[in-house]
């Protein structure tokens, strides 16, 4: 058992107890605010954990002495995972999460909901191997319309280990929530993530950021609106929903900030736009941006987005991809894997990066904390590492010892051993 502080005022607690019967450890983690909820959360763990160890030792003892252990006739019955999810957990979830959480899970809640049905909660950990082999065989499922109504007509495509991933991280979360707060399990569900396998040897990962080529090739080939789109997201970071819903009301160029705030969308639900993290932050206006910025507000009221759009489009899809932007990365010969829009944001970091700036400052400007910054956002520009291999220098070697005469004088004409003669001694 053990108490850790994570932030101020938040603990983690946790306990760990080994199954004396060999088999899986019983392992309970939970996070709480305050000192005396953190107690309590550990007294609450001592019983469970109590109890589960007493009932795994009377097993081990009665496989011991030989005694036949009955199951009960009526087994506790747990919801199934369809119910569980439209009755418990979506109606906890849209009063508790983020909205913008809510729509971006929303497609895969509605996959786990079909594939799942009405398995029962504790039977879902073992389909997941079944769950993970469907979802390679089928790839990416797309809906016959999108939110608005109107055809999608998507090819399919396979999907990666990292959309498999954050399926298992939403079903991870509902069968947590069934067992933390709903109760409705009794243990802890237990689903490992894929793991990223090594790449072949000669492989490698492509760069998330346009390099000073790619910008140049890029601008030549695009429009002068989707130019402006470029340049806004380039030099603020800011994440694509966050551009397209910048209003001109939080360009304050007195003060050379840009503020990421909440505000009114007319195509949002409930007609409120909410940032990603759900924080207000200023960024710092770079002094090149500033021309630009003057001509986009330019004679526009504070209510009126700097970049109008609906959503991002028809520049680009918030949810998904396609639109002019990407239409233009292949005619300009930049369809290369890594590049998309978001690439905005990662180029505006690997410039400040390469630049010689703080982790903490890049953070600060991007809203993320410095560890996550330096997980994802903490890139180099090329040949940058072969000027700091430059400042290795060549250790320089021991002067050698020079060879002496018979005289015990240095053959080295140059050698500062001195030549004088010593004083002859007196006779007495």
């Amino acid at each position: 058992m053990s108490i850790q502080e994570t932030s101020q005022g938040r603990y983690v607690v946790q306990i760990y107890r080994s199954d004396p019967l060999g088999e899986s450890p019983l392992r309970l983690c939970k996070r709480v605010e305050g000192i005396e909820a953190a107690k309590k959360e550990e007294k609450a763990f001592e019983s469970q954990a109590g109890e589960w160890a007493a009932r795994r030792r009377l097993v081990k003892e009665a496989k011991e002495r030989g005694i036949e252990l009955v199951s009960p006739s009526t087994q506790p019955s747990t919801p199934g995972f369809a119910s569980f999810l439209e009755e418990t957990y979506l109606p906890w979830a849209r009063s508790n999460l983020d909205p913008n959480t809510m729509r971006a899970r929303a497609p895969s809640v509605m996959i786990l909901a079909e594939d799942l049905a009405n398995t029962p909660l504790h039977h879902v950990e073992n389909q997941i191997d079944d769950l993970v082999a469907k979802w390679r065989a089928e790839g990416c499922r797309y809906g016959a319309t999108d939110r608005f109504g109107r055809p999608t007509n998507r090819k399919p495509r396979l999907i990666t280990d990292a959309g498999i991933n954050e399926r298992l991280k939403i079903l991870r979360a509902i069968l947590g929530h069934a067992h933390m707060r709903s109760k409705v399990l009794a243990t802890s569900p237990r689903i490992s993530l894929l793991k990223r396998k090594r790449s072949e040897p000669g492989a490698s990962t492509p760069v998330r950021y346009f390099m000073p080529e790619e910008r140049a090739r890029f601008l030549r080939y695009a429009d002068p609106e989707t130019a402006d789109v470029f340049e806004l997201g380039r030099m603020t970071g800011v994440r694509p929903g966050e551009l397209f819903h910048l209003a001109v009301g939080s360009v304050n160029l007195r003060d050379r900030k840009l503020l990421v705030q909440a505000g009114p969308c007319p195509h949002c639900p409930d007609g409120k736009w909410i940032p990603k993290t759900g924080e207000y932050r200023a960024i710092d206006i770079a002094p090149a941006l500033m021309p630009v910025l003057r001509r986009l507000i330019k004679g526009k009221p504070d209510t009126i987005f700097v970049i109008d759009s609906v959503h991002g489009q028809p520049f680009s899809r918030l949810v998904g991809s396609g639109g002019r932007f990407v239409r233009i990365l292949k005619r300009a010969g930049l369809a290369r894997k890594g590049l998309s829009i978001y690439s905005l944001r990662h180029t505006f970091a690997a410039d400040l990066i390469t630049a010689g700036r703080l982790i903490q400052e890049v953070a600060a400007l991007l809203g993320n904390k410095p560890r996550t910054c330096e997980l994802h956002y903490a890139h180099l520009m090329p040949g940058r590492t072969a000027e700091a291999v430059k400042a290795i220098k060549a250790i320089e070697p021991w002067p050698m010892a020079q060879p002496t005469t018979a005289t015990g004088q240095a053959d080295n004409p140059n050698s500062t051993v001195s030549t004088r003669q010593p004083r002859s001694i007196k006779a007495a």
